[in-house]
């Protein structure tokens, strides 16, 4: 058991130590991950995909990314901001680059 336990200890040593080390940059200095940036837009829904809590909008230019129009999924978070949604509305909506999918986190009936 004390073997066990002086094993889990030194798995959590080096976790920590390894976090340690992975949040800095060559030189030394600590890195920060980059901002989400964040932005407004317009658009249609053109699908909605409540198991995977995402809302595909046919969106107008979205400045702000130097997205052009275009039609594409956006994950929802919270995913009650799904609720009430109908495939043809218009919505206006903030957003911002999420991890993988662009995220919006809000939206607005115009």
């Amino acid at each position: 058991m004390k073997s066990l336990c002086v094993s889990f200890a030194a798995v959590v040593i080096l976790a920590v130590a390894g976090s340690a080390a992975a949040a800095q940059s060559s030189s030394g200095a600590a890195v920060t991950p980059p901002a989400h940036r964040t932005a407004q837009g317009t658009g249609v829904v053109t699908e909605i995909d409540l198991k995977g809590d995402t809302v595909t909008l046919k969106h107008q230019p979205i400045p702000a990314f130097g997205w052009p129009s275009m039609t594409m999924p956006f994950r929802v978070t919270p995913p009650s901001l799904l609720k009430g949604l109908k495939v043809g509305e218009k919505i206006d909506f903030d957003t911002n680059e999420g991890n993988g999918l662009p995220e919006i986190t809000a939206i607005r009936k115009p």
